[in-house]
């Protein structure tokens, strides 16, 4: 797989959360390029700064200082108008809490980022019927959250961020409030995606979810201290059919 081109680059970027008298400092000038096509995991303890880092590069949060070149386009001060198009356009997000919509089936949930970028309704539910049989759930279309298990909701999650055809995944401990044979069948599908040349950035705490990657990001105390390949990478099975 070609990944010579950079899609992401941050410069020296920190985050300063005012917290009354004392500031606390999230990001401490943190330097780091992903490449189109990529595989990344960001690792560290809670309080690292892995969990707003992401959210930079998902420009859910701005830096407080540093520049953020997004496919060479400098994205650091943009208005929030231009930054959620760029969400829109660019980003697909699966955060440790599925954040479904208890209210709507799996299908609606798939289509609702559809909704915001004004897709007709028919093109929405093909496009949404297409992910989630991607990840395995073409017969749970109109069941509600509460009639899927928490494997199920993470994978209408992904088939959610993957329904607007982003160039890069970000994940927030996607396997987190999973058992350890639903967070595998999650990871078969990000390795599936990632083969077929979708750029993913994960965060997680769990050295198994890791090493999937195949670079890995250590983050102690807002600072990139480690930036290395990974040589020893997670080997999966053929998916079973979680919960």
């Amino acid at each position: 797989m070609n990944m010579s081109t950079t899609m992401i680059e941050l410069k020296d970027i920190y985050k300063v959360y005012g917290m009354g008298e004392v500031d606390v400092v999230a990001l401490d000038g943190v330097n780091l390029k992903i490449k189109r096509g990529e595989l990344v995991s960001i690792m560290g303890a809670s309080g690292s700064g892995k969990s707003t880092l992401l959210h930079i590069l998902g420009c859910l949060d701005s830096a407080t200082q540093g520049a953020y070149l997004l496919e060479g386009n400098d994205v650091t001060h943009l208005a929030d108008r231009e930054l959620s198009r760029i969400r829109n356009q660019h980003f697909g997000f699966v955060f440790q809490s599925y954040n479904l919509l208890p209210n709507m089936t799996a299908l609606e949930n798939v289509e609702e980022p559809l909704v915001y970028a004004n897709v007709a309704k028919r093109e929405r539910r093909k496009r949404a019927a297409i992910q989630l049989e991607r990840v395995g759930l073409g017969d749970r279309l109109n069941h509600f959250p509460s009639q899927l298990s928490g494997g199920q909701q993470q994978r209408v999650a992904v088939a959610r961020a993957l329904v607007n055809e982003p160039t890069l995944l970000l994940a927030d401990e996607p396997t987190g409030n999973l058992n350890t044979e639903a967070g595998d069948a999650l990871l078969t599908i990000l390795s599936e995606l990632h083969t077929e040349g979708m750029s993913i950035v994960m965060v997680t705490h769990d050295p198994h979810v890791a090493s999937l990657a195949e670079r890995q990001i250590l983050l102690e105390d807002g600072q990139v201290t480690k930036d290395a390949p990974l040589t020893e990478r997670l080997i999966l099975s053929e998916p079973k059919t979680a919960g």
